[in-house]
């Protein structure tokens, strides 16, 4: 991204940040006896929309994951139910809280499959004409408003349970495991290391589970403000999330580079191994476009066996 856009991005992500306090700062500052009840109901729709444009994003990023290893459309369907309702699936069995609720109830059920079967269907055209991708800025803030209200509604859940009372760091943990855990599904059915355990790119546990402690805390010295923590905790995981984007916050990385062997680590010697392929790869195909290009013949297929029979030779078997 030009560094102009990105400035411009960036100013837009604090500004959206600015905009998820306004509920939480019309509740507190406007809440009288006679308008609390209007105020809640309103709070209380904020927070089902966003629950259900959370759930349409996480199956439309987990049924774009599946079809990037080529599944098929029962697999992107599937990839991309877990992807959405998976975390909250893992915190309810947990908690031993069974049948799920999505057996009960169907309208997130629905939702997600939905999501996932036109992301299968439309995508690729779509993408294509209106040239979308998965790092569009408006999947990051749908990403994100998902991330916030999954992390506070799943710390009041966890907070909830009162035989036994969780502790704090519980109820916490209930917040991230519900926004975060679907994508651990989803990375483990693609064949990818979990977004979560890396930052590589951002801080993504980090803030839902800071989330889940903001409204965790805020229930235990508030108890009756039930509205009031879950929009604060939903509000501190979408700062937080900002903030990390923005700055390219991320938290320390074990060293292993310096302190264990290439050979002892089978992932980092498989991309340095497809590293050198893909430079051999691009040096030969650009002389033999050159001498094509001289000649007006077309390549030969002994050019393309000879770079697969170099990609087997070169690449380590923990690659495959």
């Amino acid at each position: 991204m030009p560094k102009r856009e990105l400035r411009h991005a960036r100013h837009a992500r604090h500004v959206g940040t600015g905009v998820a306090l306004v509920p939480l700062l019309v509740t507190l500052l406007l809440s009288t006896e006679t308008t609390r009840s209007t105020i809640t109901d309103a709070d209380n729709l904020i927070l089902i929309i966003c629950n259900y444009v959370g759930d349409a994003s996480f199956a439309l990023t987990g049924s774009l994951a599946a079809g990037r290893e080529s599944m098929d459309a029962f697999g992107c369907t599937i990839v991309g139910f877990v992807t959405a309702l998976g975390g909250g699936s893992f915190r309810d069995l947990v908690l031993g809280r069974t049948p799920l609720w999505w057996l009960w109830y169907w309208d997130e059920a629905l939702l997600v499959v939905t999501v996932s079967l036109a992301t299968f269907f439309v995508w690729p055209s779509a993408s294509r004409r209106f040239r979308l991708t998965p790092s569009d800025e408006w999947l990051f803030w749908t990403d994100t408003l998902g991330l916030g209200v999954f992390a506070a509604n799943g710390a009041y859940s966890g907070s909830q349970n009162s035989n036994p009372r969780l502790h704090l760091m519980a109820c916490a943990a209930c917040g991230c495991m519900t926004a975060t855990f679907g994508g651990v599904i989803r990375d483990i059915l693609s064949g990818r290391p979990p977004r979560i355990l890396y930052s590589r790119r951002e801080m993504y546990g980090l803030p839902a589970l800071s989330g889940g402690l903001a409204t965790t805390l805020s229930l235990r010295v508030w108890p009756t403000m039930v509205m009031e923590a879950i929009l604060f905790g939903f509000w501190v995981t979408v700062l937080l999330r900002v903030l990390a984007i923005n700055h390219e916050l991320r938290l320390p990385v074990f060293p292993a580079k310096d302190l264990i062997p290439e050979e002892a680590r089978p992932r980092d010697l498989a991309a340095t191994m497809a590293l050198k392929f893909a430079r051999k790869l691009k040096l030969r195909v650009e002389k033999s476009s050159t001498l094509i290009n001289k000649t007006g013949s077309v390549g030969d297929e002994a050019l393309a066996e000879s770079l697969l029979e170099d990609g087997q030779a070169n690449l380590p078997v923990s690659s495959f």
